[in-house]
This record gives C-alpha cells, structure tokens and sequence, in this order.
C-alpha cells in the first residue's frame, strides 16, 4: 500500500460536481475547456472570440460557443464509529476504513480534491468541513486513528445524515461508511436517498468482517456478547448457522434497498486488503 501502487488509480466523480477550483471532473457549468458542450443565443457584451463563424456563415444566425467546465470534487465521509466498527480487536472493520480513507485522501490531494467527514455515535459528532490540503487531509485522519469504540452505541443515523443537508455544499460527493447491521438500515438509505434527490453523488458503502460474521463454529456452543449493548446470549449450533443466515440475507437485502431508490451500495469485507476495497468502490 504505498505511492507507487495508487499512482495509476484516479477518483472520478459519478455525477457532475461543483467545486472551487479548476479540477478533473465534469462541472454542472459552462467554462472555456476543448470540449464543446452546446451553442447559445449572443447577447450583446458577450466575447466575440466565442462566437460560432461557420455557423453564422451557413445561417446568419450569431452563436456562442460553450464548453463544458471542469471542476474540483468536494468528498464527505460519513463513519459510523460505534463500539461494533471496532471489531473485531485484532483487525477491526474501523481500522480497515481508516487504512482505505487514507488511500482514498491521497488520492483526493493528488488531484487537488477536497476531503471531509463527519464521525458520529451516540456520544455525539466531530464533522471536518472539505479542504484540499496535505496538511487538512492528515489532521483528519489523524482523528480518526486516535478514535476507540469502548462502550458508544449507534448515533441516529438517519438525523445525522439528513442534518449533512445544511453542511455541505450542493453537488458533492457523499460516502457512506457504517456496519452492516443497523436497526434502522431502511431509514438509513432512505436518508442517503434525500441526499441523492438533492444533487448530491452518494455510495452506501456497508461494512462485515467475514472471519467474525461468516463463520457458524465460531459462535456454536459459546456465549456472545452484545458489543454496545452488553447483552448476553449463549448460541447452540442452529443459532449459530441462523446467524450466518441472517448475515447473508442482510447483504442481500442493504443492496436490494439501495436499488430501490437509485443509490449506489456496496458491501465491503474488512478482511480484504485495502487496495482491493478501494477498487471495489472505484468499480
């Protein structure tokens, strides 16, 4: 995981994005780039250099000549940073994320992007509004490395992701990081669909741990414990094989919701290498 092998990766924006700068993708607005975009009427002031001499030739007809712009991508992260997303201990899904967020902020800072999160439980948020710099990128993902799950149960997700709606700017690209197993997993992208609906480019990205979750001898004839609720259960060898029903079906079922209201859904395995899952979300 290191400079060279990322070299040749690029972000691309899905939608048409509107940032600050000049950048890589395209921009809801008209510029001066080389590609043609349409022909519009001339109004008097506008630039004579744009105006379209063949065709005032062939028509008498005086048209502008206009480009599509390129512009700069505004990424937001959404984490859910509950006690679950770190597990489990030896290589938590949470530690899984951050190693691809600090994939992904390198390649936003190559291609002068912006980057920006919010992490939310139920002690509260910490939300970094998007800038480009090296240094920015780092105060981030420095604040995540240094976040631990200890006892912090779920935040109202959908809330959180509906308050995003005041936060960001319009057109942005917004990235949904959570478990795979919420409460409220239909109210969640019910949410991320709001988010859509208002301009914004939005993947639902739902985070499992194959080893922990896929694995029926693991849990068979053992007691488990609630991670954020502390409750208690013992499993014999049909809850075990139920739950890892359960863990399918539920991987089925975020994609299918995602479908049904035009959201891009992945589901990640935090056992995978961080390059792999970058590239599955670069799919």
């Amino acid at each position: 995981m290191n400079d060279h092998e990322i070299a040749s990766l690029v972000w691309w924006a899905e939608e048409r994005v509107r940032g600050f700068m000049t950048g890589l993708h395209k921009s809801p607005d008209f510029g001066y780039s080389v590609e043609f975009a349409q022909h519009r009427a001339y109004v008097p002031g506008d630039p004579p250099k744009h105006i379209d001499w063949s065709v005032l030739a062939k028509t008498d007809k005086y048209l502008l000549k206009q480009y599509e712009a390129e512009s700069n991508l505004r990424t937001y992260f959404f984490l859910d940073s509950s006690a679950s997303m770190h597990l489990p201990l030896e290589e938590s899904k949470w530690t899984k994320v951050v190693q691809l967020l600090t994939l992904i902020g390198t390649l936003l800072q190559k291609q002068r992007d912006a980057m920006g999160l919010i992490e939310v439980n139920n002690t509260g948020s910490h939300f970094f509004e998007a800038k480009a710099t090296r240094e920015w990128i780092k105060l981030m993902l420095s604040h995540l490395t240094s976040t631990e799950g200890g006892d912090k149960k779920n935040a109202n997700i959908p809330a959180e992701i509906e308050g995003m709606l005041i936060k960001i700017p319009r057109r942005s690209q917004f990235i949904l990081f959570i478990d795979l197993f919420q409460e409220d997993i239909h109210a969640i992208i019910d949410a991320a669909a709001v988010l859509a609906y208002e301009g914004h480019s939005v993947r639902c990205a739902f985070i499992f741990h194959s080893d922990l979750e896929q694995n029926a001898e693991l849990y068979a004839g053992r007691q488990v414990i609630d991670s954020e609720t502390g409750a208690k259960a013992y499993l014999d060898q049909n809850d075990a094989k139920a739950y890892v029903t359960f863990v399918s079906n539920q991987k089925k079922r975020v994609l299918t919701l995602c479908r049904n209201v035009n959201v891009n859904g992945k589901v990640l395995d935090a056992r995978r290498d961080p390059m792999y899952l970058l590239r599955e979300l670069l799919a």
